[in-house]
């Protein structure tokens, strides 16, 4: 279906985001130039070619012999073609889709359920920054910046494509479901996301709110070294009541309080980020206020035209699925006293029968009487004592166990 077919795209386009930053990330980091237009398109080709050989098999050699191929092609590319760590990163990425690609054939093309926070991409995207001011690269932090917010796109879009199949589905038995109106809707929803996402990168650019950041956690930096070195001033000046420590020793102490307080850079820092963090949450707030609006709009206009009536379509080709107990439910049970109190019963009633089984409209008394007949054996306490087990509700304990192994055994 179409809708299947849009949710592979998202997902293939948000995993070759985050896997060219963390490419770039690498390189960039360890001097390198940019990953190569090349190295890009192949990429791109590897990732087109495997999830369309996914969608066309229901074995996994064939991704096995395409990775094969894909792996050997990009390996034994000349050199002044392809540089040697691209092409190693490359095969990677073939080695990855192989897997990915795998576990969608082995899953009968069931697609898996997306993170309900992207953190792989924000935590990529931190690091890609960190390596950016540690190694003095502007690229790779404007990359990160980048990358970072388009892989945010591409996981809001996913969870919109996941949640529109979700709703076709649960309603693919209803007649007259305003379809088209509901994705007008959240097409909005997200449109207004992104507008407030864009809004929120241009304007943070234009009042260099990343720099404020920065300028942000040096001012916190010294707010904490204010507060250890006052801290240090006390337990120095409560020492001097004591006689321990040196006097030179606090006036020290003093003066490196002080000059961390005269620095008027650490308010400067602290209040022009609180500005321009206030102006940007003003700013998304109009924004979210006019997209409301626009949507209150849109609905009632579409309540008053519509004329659309919801009939719900009733199947009878529906089965109804039993829960069965899981493995280790099946376990707990198996080791329980009411279970071993029934193996009790069980196993002195096939002794006595010759290991010839019950029949199923065999009532505890009929058993009972068929084993005082053929085998001249009275069970009444061993009966009494199951028969609580089964229609009542007695507590089963080690004591209860021991009494039902040693009754109506002669003595």
């Amino acid at each position: 279906m179409r809708t299947d077919k849009i949710r592979q795209i998202l997902r293939a386009l948000y995993s070759y985001t985050f896997l060219v930053l963390l490419m770039e990330m690498f390189l960039l980091s360890t001097k390198r130039p940019h990953i190569s237009w090349l190295g890009l398109l192949l990429m791109a080709a590897v990732f087109v070619g495997s999830y369309i050989l996914r969608n066309l098999v229901r074995r996994i050699w064939p991704i096995i012999l395409f990775t094969l191929i894909t792996g050997a092609g990009i390996w034994f590319l000349p050199t002044d073609i392809l540089d040697g760590m691209e092409r190693v990163m490359l095969v990677g990425v073939t080695l990855g889709l192989m897997v990915t690609a795998s576990r969608f054939v082995v899953r009968h093309g069931i697609l898996s359920e997306p993170q309900e926070v992207p953190w792989p991409a924000f935590l990529l995207g931190i690091m890609a920054t960190i390596f950016g001011y540690v190694y003095e690269s502007d690229e790779l932090k404007w990359i990160a910046a980048v990358l970072t917010g388009v892989a945010l796109i591409f996981y809001l879009l996913i969870l919109y494509a996941d949640s529109t199949r979700k709703y076709i589905d649960s309603t693919k038995n209803v007649q007259g479901v305003p379809i088209r109106q509901i994705t007008k809707m959240n097409t909005w929803i997200i449109v207004g996301v992104f507008l407030c996402m864009i809004v929120a990168i241009l304007l943070g650019e234009v009042v260099h709110l990343p720099d404020a950041f920065v300028g942000f956690l040096s001012a916190m930096l010294s707010v904490l070294k204010i507060i250890f070195f006052g801290v240090a001033l006390v337990l120095r000046w409560i020492g001097q009541l004591f006689g321990i420590g040196k006097r030179s020793d606090m006036e020290q102490t003093a003066q490196q309080l002080r000059h961390e307080a005269s620095q008027q850079q650490t308010y400067t820092n602290i209040l022009e980020f609180v500005l321009k963090g206030a102006l940007l949450i003003l700013v998304i707030f109009i924004i979210i206020k006019i997209i409301a609006r626009v949507l209150r709009l849109l609905s009632a206009s579409y309540h008053r035209t519509s004329t659309e009536r919801v009939e719900e379509a009733v199947r009878t080709d529906i089965k109804t699925r039993i829960p069965h107990p899981s493995f280790f439910e099946r376990v707990k049970e198996s080791l329980s006293m009411e279970e071993r109190a029934r193996r009790i019963y069980r196993k002195r009633v096939l002794a006595l029968r010759k290991d010839r089984a019950p029949e199923e409209t065999e009532t505890t008394a009929d058993i009972e009487a068929k084993i005082l007949a053929e085998a001249g054996v009275a069970l009444p306490e061993l009966t009494r004592l199951y028969n609580a087990v089964r229609y009542g509700s007695v507590p089963v304990d080690r004591a209860y166990l021991n009494r039902m192994k040693e009754a109506d055994i002669r003595k």
